[in-house]
């Protein structure tokens, strides 16, 4: 009769492992997603599987690195992934983040320069240590496993031959009792030994229960010491419903299933009840976290749309040509505003995760082969333009003391166009460059100035001529002759130019009051003084004549030699300023001045015209 009981009571809790077993096959399609997120030691309550991640993005780097140090030295490899992999991710962002610098830097110097970082190098080398850690970590867990197996299987051998053994409850119990918690204790195996090896362990169970008639009473109180177990485990999942990790509560829910099989009966009365009371609890988590993974696969599938957006606009990237430096900066700013955002996107499903990175690894290689390809290319470019523009400032050095002002100006006008015509060179040799030259051309240009200007000269002739006009409105000249009138003309001509602003209005003025003199004189001299005006004005023409160095007409050209070397220098300057709202107004000034010279240029060129008409 007690054998019968017994076999019904091993029948029943068979039921209650098979109902769990499938309870795990039920959300097997959904475990695959807990593979990260399991530690794979040994650890089974629940402390052990939720764990709170320090924040490490207000550290810098050399923080980072001390962070990193202390994980390696005073804690278990197995126990820190979670806080290795968020010190990389804030040491990899302050990483980027430097390097977009840098390239800001090389596109501003024109030159690519790679600068090591001291930290990333022991960085790198600490996080490669930890991952042999953890290789070997999980090497030494397999090979755990396939230990415990073997120690399993012995354990199992153990329970064979105590079935052997002549009967006696107490101390056959108690090597039982033994036997299971060795059982226990022994620890994971390889899943693909599981099932048979739970089998085989039960079906020895069996036999036991079977072979020692356990007599009532020790049964009851094996069944009661059961029944106070499970109970915990009951009280237990119910607090996983508390957690705010669904994946950490899952993956201890899996722990206790484990437990709850490595149990023995409880009593009758007792069982399916607490058995509803499990199986509600795991019914409840297994429905919060197929959910989840629910909610999480339709997250999955629209990052993977953003994720594959991103790329087609990186792709995009590499299908432009860029010829300019402005170009590439605008395209790296671009670059790094879909790298920062795509960090910002999810998790895609697991079977497309790796071929979308490596589409988008891939157009960004490509982007920054083509940048070096572009960069290369400009620094022989701009190497050149080096050699040509220092070829320049030397020829400017060469003729900036020349005296052949018209052959010394046509060459630094030349200069000055084929050094607007040359491309960029390095900001800090351009600016160098720049000066030397500029300095040598102005050398030049205002050594011509200063040769031609006679500025203060017209002046004091203008005020000379003003007294002259003075002292003849004063003149009587009734009781004059033509010869005193014609003393008034040569001294008029003997004082020489006044300002070409003047010109014209003062001489209006000294014509018009030398002919009101002229009708003043006695008529019967008018014939003579006819004749005395004509040989005036002949000897005027033939004193312009035999004194060409003093001539007004040479003096005009020499004007607009200095005009037009004028107008070369500032135009050529015009194309140096930059076009920026800060240089507008100076060069609005300068072109102001430009028309200016033009318009005097002109001027003197119609008063040369007209100098040659009275000379004819």
């Amino acid at each position: 009769m007690e054998t019968n009981k017994v076999e019904k009571v091993f029948e029943n809790e068979e039921n209650i492992s098979q109902e769990n077993n499938s309870s795990n096959v039920e959300n097997a399609d959904v475990s695959g997603y807990l593979e990260e997120d399991l530690d794979l030691g040994e650890e089974t309550d629940i402390e052990s599987k939720v764990s709170v991640v320090k924040n490490y993005s207000p550290l810098s780097q050399e923080e980072l690195l001390d962070e990193l140090k202390s994980l390696l030295e005073t804690a278990p490899v197995e126990r820190i992934r979670k806080d290795v992999e968020a010190i990389k991710d804030a040491f990899d962002k302050i990483v980027r983040a430097d390097r977009s610098k840098q390239e800001q830097i090389n596109i501003e110097e024109g030159e690519e320069i790679d600068r090591v970082n001291p930290v990333e190098y022991e960085f790198n080398a600490c996080l490669k240590k930890y991952k042999d850690r953890r290789t070997a970590y999980i090497r030494n867990v397999e090979y755990q496993k396939e230990e415990n197996y073997r120690r399993k299987l012995s354990i199992i051998e153990e329970l064979k031959e105590l079935t052997g053994e002549e009967e006696n409850f107490n101390e056959t119990f108690r090597k039982f009792h033994d036997i299971q918690n060795r059982w226990k204790e022994a620890g994971q195996v390889p899943q693909s030994h599981v099932k048979d090896l739970w089998e085989t362990w039960h079906h020895n169970v069996e036999k036991f229960y079977d072979y020692v008639k356990i007599n009532k009473e020790l049964r009851d109180l094996d069944f009661k010491r059961n029944l106070e177990t499970k109970k915990q485990i009951v009280e237990k999942a119910r607090k996983l419903l508390e957690l705010d990790s669904i994946s950490d509560a899952f993956a201890c829910l899996q722990t206790y299933h484990d437990e709850w099989r490595e149990i023995g009966p409880v009593p009758k009365d007792e069982r399916e009840k607490l058995w509803e009371q499990f199986k509600e609890v795991t019914s409840q988590i297994n429905k919060k976290h197929q959910s989840y993974f629910d909610r999480l696969k339709a997250e999955r599938v629209l990052n993977l749309q953003l994720k594959t957006e991103l790329c087609e606009r990186a792709e995009k990237l590499n299908s432009t040509e860029r010829k300019s430096i402005n170009s590439w900066q605008k395209a790296i700013g671009e670059l790094t505003s879909i790298l920062d955002e795509w960090k910002t996107v999810g998790f895609v499903p697991r079977k497309e995760n790796t071929e979308i990175y490596a589409r988008l690894k891939k157009a960004r290689d490509q982007f920054f082969v083509k940048r070096r390809e572009f960069f290369k290319k400009l620094k022989m470019e701009m190497s050149e333009n080096l050699r040509i523009k220092k070829e320049l400032c030397e020829k400017a050095e060469e003729v900036k003391n020349s005296e052949n002002w018209k052959e010394a100006t046509d060459m630094l006008i030349e200069l000055q166009k084929q050094w607007k015509n040359t491309g960029f060179v390095n900001r800090k040799q351009s600016d160098i460059l720049w000066r030397n030259f500029r300095a040598a051309c102005d050398t030049f240009f205002n050594r011509k100035a200063e040769f031609f200007h006679t500025g203060s000269e017209y002046s004091e002739n203008l005020r000379e001529k003003e007294a002259l006009l003075k002292e003849l409105e004063e003149f009587d000249a009734s009781q004059a002759s033509i010869e005193t009138l014609k003393q008034f003309r040569n001294r008029w001509n003997k004082i020489g130019f006044v300002p070409l602003k003047n010109k014209n209005k003062i001489q209006k003025r000294f014509t018009a009051l030398l002919e009101e003199k002229h009708k003043n004189i006695d008529t019967s001299k008018s014939a003579a003084n006819s004749d005395e005006r004509r040989n005036s004005s002949r000897r005027e023409n033939s004193q312009r004549r035999e004194n060409p160095p003093k001539n007004e007409r040479s003096k005009m050209f020499q004007r607009i030699a200095q005009l037009e070397s004028e107008v070369a220098l500032l135009e050529n300057n015009v194309g140096f300023f930059a076009s920026t709202k800060n240089a507008e107004s100076l060069i609005a000034g300068v072109r102001s001045k430009i028309n200016d010279a033009k318009k005097e240029i002109i001027q003197i060129e119609d008063q040369i015209k007209q100098i040659d008409s009275e000379t004819e």
